[in-house]
């Protein structure tokens, strides 16, 4: 049911919530029931789909999801004004896809689609409501992270869109870094408050007291009448909110300057923290924004290969609890990686531990590199530990389509109706 995929511009699809369905009973995210809020009988799927708080794509999959689960049900109509409008634009972007690429041409208009609204509102980028709390955030930026994180097309031809993802992933990283770290989240507020409001662009404001050239103020010299006796004046309220800029710019450019020296130390977290604070009280400056991007992603790598040293330490112990942990936070850092989730999902479920957990480590896995033969195993597995036979055997019959040797799914699909499995040796392949 997405937009642009052969849809009529003459008829447009109108949602309806279904009578008899209580909006209050319903297991919804803050996101989910604002959208929820704005379906009114009137407003078309395609204007749904460019409301603020959440994003385009996120709109088709909730209403998908309504529409499967009874939820709503859509009404096809002549079309709104200004849908045409929308659709045009998504067709104009399509022109912008090369199909020889490594990159599916429907993954290419959603990057198209992202990239175009990168100015946006750090929590429109994001998809979540202007309140979300730091769950949501999380969650939003692991399923971002999980799709478009360019390390996922490694060794891909992406043409133009390898620039693009990097530019994407580092807007999101920069949303999710400053909306989850709740000082930086209130002094960005604060910094709006002080400029009325304004929200920040990708470039650099400028002061609000802008010098006149030369000319123009010799000419208002001139023209000004004779100075009277002076009469004290309350400052002007334009004038406080320049001065508190002004205090918090200054206030930015240590903090940037002492996260550069934390930077040329090679210290990274601590660099992350300054520049982070920098943008806070200066979200206008593009030039921190791009440091921060990359010392962020270094620090992260550093902060997950230090957890995982962990995990491997408690490994050796057989420490399975704290290595799940040291994988868990590791996993934190790095969501879009694929061998990761497979082996904190394989621990997970070889120690008989949550089953839950390990599933939703495995399904990530195998979204993100599908290709892989043991992800599909492993989930196989994990779904016949819990029970899931007929899940259990199409994810097996998956491993064996794309590695025929593969004796551990084999002998995994035999089983299948056996016993359970119990406690397995940790090593081995994957």
């Amino acid at each position: 049911m997405r937009l642009g995929n052969g849809s009529a511009t003459q008829q447009e699809r109108i949602p309806h919530l279904r009578p008899g369905v209580d909006p209050a009973g319903l297991s919804l995210t803050p996101a989910e029931g604002y959208l929820l809020s704005r379906i009114d009988g009137t407003t078309p799927w395609t204007l749904l789909r460019s409301i603020g708080g959440i994003g385009p794509d996120e709109v088709d999959r909730c209403l998908e999801r309504w529409v499967a689960e009874g939820v709503v049900t859509v009404v096809v109509s002549a079309a709104a004004p200004g849908a045409a409008a929308v659709l045009d634009s998504s067709h104009a972007r399509s022109g912008d896809t090369d199909p020889s690429l490594d990159i599916p041409v429907e993954v290419q208009l959603r990057i198209l689609d992202f990239e175009a609204r990168l100015e946006s509102p750090y929590h429109e980028i994001l998809g979540v409501a202007r309140d979300a709390d730091r769950k949501i955030l999380r969650k939003a930026y692991f399923a971002l992270s999980r799709e478009l994180h360019p390390d996922r097309f490694f060794r891909r031809n992406t043409g133009s869109f390898g620039k693009r993802l990097e530019r994407i992933f580092g807007k999101i990283v920069e949303a999710y870094e400053l909306l989850s770290d709740p000082t930086a989240r209130a002094e960005i507020e604060r910094s709006l408050a002080a400029a009325g409001g304004s929200t920040p662009s990708a470039e650099t404001v400028q002061p609000a007291e802008t010098a006149q050239p030369a000319e123009a103020a010799a000419e208002a010299a001139q023209q000004k009448p004779a100075a009277g006796p002076r009469v004290p004046r309350r400052p002007h309220v334009f004038s406080l909110h320049s001065r508190v800029l002004r205090d918090r710019k200054a206030r930015a450019k240590r903090f940037f300057e002492a996260g550069m020296a934390s930077h040329a130390a090679g210290r990274w977290v601590e660099a992350a923290g300054s520049v982070r604070l920098a943008i806070a009280f200066d979200p206008w400056n593009a030039i921190y924004k791009e440091h921060f991007v990359a010392v962020q992603r270094r620090a992260q790598d550093e902060r997950a290969q230090r957890l995982l040293k962990e995990a491997e330490s408690a490994l050796e112990l057989r420490d399975f609890k704290v290595a799940l942990r040291a994988f868990d936070d590791a996993i934190q850092l790095r969501p879009h990686d694929a061998e990761l989730l497979h082996r904190a999902a394989k621990l997970a479920w070889m120690t008989g531990g949550d089953l839950r957990q390990a599933k939703e480590w495995a399904m990530a896995a195998v979204e993100i590199d599908p290709k892989q033969g043991g992800h599909h195993r492993l989930l196989g597995q994990v779904y016949q530990a819990a029970g899931l036979e007929a899940n259990a055997r199409r994810e097996l019959e998956a491993a064996l389509a794309l590695d025929a040797s593969d004796e551990e799914a084999r002998t995994a699909l035999r089983e299948i109706g056996g016993r359970p499995l119990g406690l397995r040796w940790l090593g081995g392949k994957r």
